[in-house]
């Protein structure tokens, strides 16, 4: 049995989806690994509403809400009303075209549904630390070689500027105007690198580097 910290403090997380079914287990899993869920918004106000009310240290956010708001408008009030708070997307759509949006209202990570617990668990982990972007301080870190001794692989040239984007929360469409390639070369190159750790999303591959 695992043995809990007394002496931390148990993160509170907030859960908005209108899914119940999806709600309910994310509930369950989080509070399996001991954090505190303080409530479940299954549409967008009601969700603004409970981030106003219980402050929680991070909001799982599904992207559809289904009728009205949806969980974009969520993040655009919350960056304005709530900046310190974080949130991690899920929705079920990966396109590009829904990234970039996502990604635009600075995310804490992004989640596929369906997802796996350690891919949910290691995501939440990383944006309560606040890692999932490395930090500007330690800019050794992103180096080429830094890099390749810590994952134990190597990389191309442009395979490593990806990687660098993708570990600074960038969106595809701004890796590849940073470095001159298509969205699409960038897509391919990132799913190279993920194959080559065997990990299938931007919170595995920050928590390769914990």
């Amino acid at each position: 049995m695992r043995k809990r910290n007394l002496h931390r403090r148990i993160k509170k997380i907030l859960i908005i989806e209108d899914d119940p079914l999806i709600a309910q287990d994310l509930k369950a899993l989080l509070q399996e690994h001991d954090f505190q869920v303080v409530g479940v918004g299954h549409n967008a106000r009601h969700g603004l509403d409970l981030v106003h009310k219980h402050q929680p240290d991070l909001v799982m956010l599904d992207i559809y809400l289904g009728v009205g708001d949806s969980g974009i408008d969520v993040a655009r009030s919350m960056t304005v009303n709530h900046p310190d708070i974080p949130f991690v997307f899920l929705s079920s759509h990966d396109d590009e075209l829904t990234l970039e949006e996502a990604y635009a209202h600075g995310p804490a990570g992004y989640i596929v549904k369906p997802f796996q617990d350690r891919t949910l668990l290691t995501t939440v982990k990383l944006a309560l630390q606040k890692t999932v972007t490395l930090t500007e301080s330690n800019p050794d870190q992103l180096s080429k070689s830094a890099l390749e001794s810590k994952l134990q692989q190597s990389f191309s040239d442009q395979e490593h500027q990806v990687l660098v984007g993708l570990l600074a929360g960038k969106s595809y469409k701004e890796i590849a105007a940073e470095i001159h390639l298509s969205s699409h070369a960038i897509k391919y190159h990132a799913g190279k690198i993920y194959r080559k750790l065997d990990i299938d999303s931007r919170g595995e591959l920050a928590a390769l580097l914990i």
